[in-house]
């Protein structure tokens, strides 16, 4: 099997500062993160990568895939995922764009169904990688600029306002690939599974430590959906690839971590406020899908 090259190996071979939480974490947290590709000097050797990669270039260069090489001379916008395979050769001095790097730990399942129904638009295509006219462009690099600008604010909704930017990046991309093949179908949504999703969403966020969730496990939300566990179960996991209460768990993970982070709020506070009787039940879930204690996640922030 071929050698994946990670994150971490990434940022070392671009001479890029290695953020804290992959170093921490050796590589194993959710991880997400926007760069300038301005005097990008660095090839990207021809290979699998473990992380997803949206790149907006300017430049000439070449990028490499297991279906033959492109001659990259004009603004283009390509994406790749850990199932893809390629390689880029810088051909000119000057690079401009960005880049936008995240692994499968900072998906949420409703931008993985975002992302998969981009990567169907792309069927019939040898690689997810459009070329660009200057509206087109100005578009994208407005949307990574945002990004960029947001990543390093310390705005409390930040993190829905990166995840916005980046939905309009992909779902501008689907409306391109379907101007150019209108014949390409995406998968019609399950109504039940994004039914699930909408109730899940809708708990979140929380804005005060009395609102504690009133759905947390599947069978609540079958109950609220008037359909047996089983049958909700299923189509979650036909749909998704992922069980429900694995959905369910990492969006607490996540507002979780958004708690931790921009709230005062105790750790006590914050395991009642996500359904928790006691806060060593919640101490015990975090620990297990995190690798660390509320209370250190906290304290390295």
């Amino acid at each position: 099997m071929d050698k994946q090259e990670t994150l971490i190996h990434y940022y070392q071979t671009t001479n890029r500062e290695l953020p804290f939480d992959l170093l921490r974490s050796n590589g194993t947290t959710s991880h997400f993160n926007v760069l300038k590709r301005d005097h990008c000097s660095v090839s990207i050797p021809f290979n699998r990568k473990d992380y997803y990669k949206i790149c907006l270039t300017t430049g000439h260069a070449v990028l490499n895939t297991e279906n033959g090489d492109l001659d990259v001379n004009q603004p283009a916008l390509f994406f790749s995922n850990p199932s893809l395979k390629f390689g880029w050769e810088n051909v000119s001095e000057q690079q401009g764009g960005y880049v936008c790097l995240f692994n499968e730990q900072y998906l949420c399942t409703e931008l993985k169904r975002e992302l998969d129904t981009l990567y169907a638009s792309f069927q019939s295509s040898p690689y997810p990688f459009i070329l660009l006219n200057e509206t087109q462009f100005e578009a994208y690099l407005h949307y990574f600029q945002l990004m960029h600008t947001e990543y390093h604010q310390d705005f409390e909704h930040k993190n829905k306002m990166i995840e916005t930017a980046l939905k309009l990046i992909i779902y501008s991309s689907i409306k391109i690939q379907s101007d150019v093949c209108p014949s390409v179908k995406t998968a019609q949504p399950n109504r039940l599974v994004n039914r699930f999703l909408d109730l899940l969403d809708n708990q979140f966020p929380i804005d005060a430590p009395g609102m504690a969730l009133s759905l947390k496990t599947p069978a609540d939300f079958a109950k609220q959906l008037y359909v047996h566990v089983n049958h909700l179960n299923s189509s979650v996991k036909s749909y998704t690839g992922k069980p429900t209460s694995k959905i369910i768990q990492e969006k607490i993970i996540k507002e979780a971590k958004n708690l931790l982070r921009y709230t005062n709020w105790g750790i006590a506070e914050i395991s009642y406020s996500l359904g928790f009787e006691h806060p060593q039940n919640f101490n015990n879930f975090f620990k297990k899908q995190v690798g660390e204690s509320p209370r250190s996640f906290k304290s390295a922030l």
